[in-house]
């Protein structure tokens, strides 16, 4: 049976008897139903399901936000680190090209000629395996300069390490 037209008929006084024996069983179920959500909501379910859902909101907001912030701070952080190495390293960079008064080819030809001292058998032998330039800085940042560093083949029997400043062209250290 159709409630809505049950229901008009019931309420012109125009309904049979099974119309209104219809009506009453259904908003007598209405009213059971409409008791029973007043009796869960008086519980406080539909407030603890509310609370949950705003616990959840709160927490996938904090976590964005908490995010956001570790973002720009790690970014804050690193253009710091950019500036100070500028800061530290363009000077440091620059004091050790005007400290440059050696070339590659005058140091190697210094190492050369000292392992031909060191190893007149093998003077004929000699020969550069590997070459390194190194920056040095020491103290303060005005003394900072390269190192020419040399592998260079003795021509007897071994291969030795030796350090030469691009400042002055002095043997610095001599692995043998």
């Amino acid at each position: 049976m159709d409630f809505e037209k049950a229901y008009q008929n019931f309420l012109n006084g125009t309904a049979t008897p099974e119309e209104t024996e219809f009506v009453r069983s259904e908003m007598k179920k209405a009213s059971e139903i409409n008791d029973l959500l007043a009796s869960v909501k008086d519980e406080g379910a539909t407030d603890t399901a509310e609370k949950e859902t705003v616990k959840k909101a709160m927490k996938r907001y904090w976590k964005k936000d908490i995010l956001k912030t570790l973002i720009i701070v790690s970014s804050a952080l690193l253009v710091v680190a950019i500036g100070v190495a500028c800061a530290i390293g363009i000077p440091i960079l620059t004091n050790a090209k005007d400290n440059f008064n050696y070339s590659k080819a005058e140091a190697e030809a210094i190492a050369v000629e000292y392992i031909a001292e060191q190893f007149p058998a093998g003077a004929d032998k000699i020969k550069v395996r590997e070459y390194e330039k190194e920056l040095e800085v020491e103290g303060r940042i005005k003394n900072s300069h390269y190192v020419h560093v040399f592998e260079i083949y003795n021509g007897v029997n071994r291969v030795i390490e030796l350090e030469i400043d691009s400042r002055n062209g002095h043997i610095i250290d001599f692995d043998d």
